[in-house]
């Protein structure tokens, strides 16, 4: 039995070029000169990618659901892709400057041992929201479907529990998704950069087209801003922080591992102002059309109530437009299926696969990571997580609990605690040797920051998740705070404890785009050529 698990182990070995050891392999090695390409335009092109598409469109039409009024909903939206937009920067400028994806700066803070913490936190955050997105696309993919035979799901009964959230006509369209997704999965994104850009532009002009058409069937923009709101007083304001959080939770995981992109900078430079307006127009951009269009028609099509989830606006439009409506909507569902494509398979092969790959280096790249993501994005039951606008909002809100600290960690030590220095070669020496080895390889005082940092709103957070549990409202306004209190509270502690139990760091420093070189038996490990000889950085 031994032997054939060692045989199997031998069998998923990454071929010689990709190899490395149990802390390196080629795609989490600092990115080499010639790859380093990506300037302004890139940035500006990642957000849009990444942010145009039916997640943005719902967090915004969600919080209609929520009870805020349009008017309020676009506040919002604004004030959340604001700080949004300031984390993310924040947490790319170490990317940029030292060419390291975000497994291996996470080293830097956690320790060795200790970053497998995090980078498993951010792999968890991948596979649920892999799932979720691959449910809105196979949504998508049921809406053209059912344009084409309206009785689909008698064509393909239910055999689903009835508390399932999914119906068996809406899972063919889940794997018909995912079935997709693998194909491109296969290309390395290089490749796969025409279609994102053109389906891109493609979503955004559909969008808008979308936003026209929706205001003009409610026969002007009067009756879009004449929603009332059913909160008010204290709740309202607390209602409308909780949406903040929410705003910041769609896209906190993609917050936490900006160095997987900006490790690609030409220059440090390239990732502040670009992504800053890019993020918060893009981001902005879509959720406001989604709270306007979902306005605009829930008196025609949802009889007073907001249709959130544009799948449901859809079929309502089949079911009342006819033959026309049915055409409008096999466009619209194939558009948005490009959209959850675009998303899925760009945070899942850069982010997610990178992530699994720094854990089992020898036997996983970035395309096998991805693969594993898309395996394991069924067992959480996604399709759960959509089941109304409240769950939406707080699955959006659950994940800025612990994603908010690690963000706040990441920065602070960065800028202050390592005041911008690494040392390249420790990163990737596993042993009481490497600098970043702390503790056994763990950094308490970081471990001990997150932990304290999350109680706050640890109550709130449970209760959010457990309908059925009633707690104090102090416990439940914590939580409409989480992002931002674990931000600020992880940063100051971490800071408190290196200081009073302070570590050296020595002058070795990365800045702008140059490397440290590593030590000769490093060097030798971590940039191998095919000739047995070593290759400096530079060379490599």
């Amino acid at each position: 039995m031994t032997r054939l698990v060692q045989r199997i182990l031998r069998k998923l070995e990454l071929s010689e070029d990709e190899q490395g050891d149990r802390w390196s392999n080629e795609d989490i090695r600092p990115v080499p000169p010639e790859r380093q390409t990506w300037g302004p335009l890139q940035f500006v092109q990642l957000w849009f990618l990444i942010n145009m598409n039916m997640t943005g469109y719902q967090v915004g039409s969600s919080l209609l659901a929520s009870g805020l009024t349009l008017p309020q909903s676009i506040i919002v939206i604004l004030v959340g892709n604001a700080l949004a937009s300031t984390f993310a920067v924040l947490n790319s400028v170490s990317g940029a400057q030292s060419h390291l994806g975000f497994p291996i700066v996470c080293r830097s803070v956690w320790g060795m041992w200790g970053s497998f913490f995090p980078i498993l936190n951010r792999i968890l955050t991948s596979i649920v929201w892999y799932g979720v997105q691959a449910v809105i696309g196979g949504n998508m993919i049921y809406v053209c479907l059912r344009s084409i035979w309206l009785d689909i799901d008698e064509r393909i009964p239910n055999i689903l529990p009835a508390g399932t959230g999914i119906t068996s006509a809406q899972f063919v369209g889940f794997a018909l998704f995912n079935f997709i997704c693998c194909i491109l999965i296969w290309f390395r994104p290089g490749q796969l950069r025409p279609y994102f850009h053109s389906a891109s532009l493609i979503v955004a002009i559909t969008l808008f087209a979308l936003l026209g058409w929706a205001v003009h069937s409610s026969k002007g923009y009067g009756s879009v801003f004449n929603t009332k709101s059913t909160v008010s007083g204290d709740e309202l304001g607390w209602t409308m922080s909780a949406g903040i959080m929410s705003v910041i939770g769609s896209i906190a995981a993609g917050i936490l591992n900006q160095n997987d992109f900006t490790r690609f900078a030409k220059r440090a430079s390239h990732v502040a102002y670009t992504q800053a307006i890019s993020f918060m127009l893009s981001s902005s951009l879509i959720a406001v059309i989604g709270v306007v269009i979902t306005a605009a028609t829930q008196e025609q099509y949802g009889h007073g109530k907001p249709l959130w989830n544009a799948a449901t606006l859809f079929m309502a439009i089949q079911d009342q437009d006819g033959a026309r409506g049915r055409a409008a909507t096999f466009f619209l569902g194939l558009v948005f299926i490009i959209s959850q494509i675009n998303i899925n398979v760009v945070g899942n092969v850069l982010a997610g696969g990178l992530d699994v790959a720094s854990v089992f280096p020898r036997y996983v790249n970035l395309r096998r990571g991805a693969y594993v993501l898309a395996a394991l994005s069924v067992l959480p039951l996604p399709w759960k997580q959509l089941a109304s606008g409240s769950v939406f909002l707080s699955v959006l809100s659950a994940y800025a609990v612990f994603l908010g600290p690690m963000v706040g960690l990441l920065v602070v030590h960065y800028y202050i605690i390592q005041k911008r220095q690494f040392h390249v070669s420790d990163l990737y020496e596993g042993s009481a040797k490497s600098l970043y080895w702390y503790n056994g390889g763990v950094n308490w005082r970081t471990m001990g920051a997150w932990v304290l940092s999350i109680l706050p709103s640890m109550p709130g957070f449970v209760y959010s998740v457990s309908p059925g549990l009633k707690g104090p409202k102090a416990a439940t306004r914590l939580f409409s705070l989480s992002f931002v209190l674990g931000f600020c509270l992880s940063g100051v502690l971490a800071l408190l404890f290196h200081w009073v139990w302070p570590v050296t760091y020595p002058e070795l420093t990365v800045i702008e785009a140059e490397v440290v070189e590593p030590s000769d038996d490093l060097q030798e490990k971590m940039y191998e050529d095919k000739k047995g000889g070593q290759m400096s950085v530079s060379e490599a």
